[in-house]
């Protein structure tokens, strides 16, 4: 029964590491993304690959994300 325990032990660990890696990775491209250059040619692939991080980490942590905008202006809501 340990070795089962350990193996599950190290699964779960393993889950774990992945989602902080794709949240480090994540967290990096936001922050390395150039808001005060409106000339910057990757503009929309950066974007979409940001997008695209969000997606899969929203995926790995089984959570759903809400976006509505509202009547009175432009926003997030989660």
């Amino acid at each position: 029964m340990a070795g089962s325990q350990d193996m599950f032990d190290a699964i779960v660990m393993a889950d774990e590491s992945r989602k902080m890696k794709v949240l480090e990775s994540l967290i990096e491209m936001i922050q390395k993304f150039p808001y005060d250059d409106p000339t910057y040619d990757k503009l929309h692939e950066d974007l979409d690959r940001i997008r695209g991080k969000f997606k899969q980490l929203c995926s790995l942590l089984n959570v759903q994300p809400d976006f509505k905008i509202s009547a009175e202006g432009s926003g997030l809501s989660f």
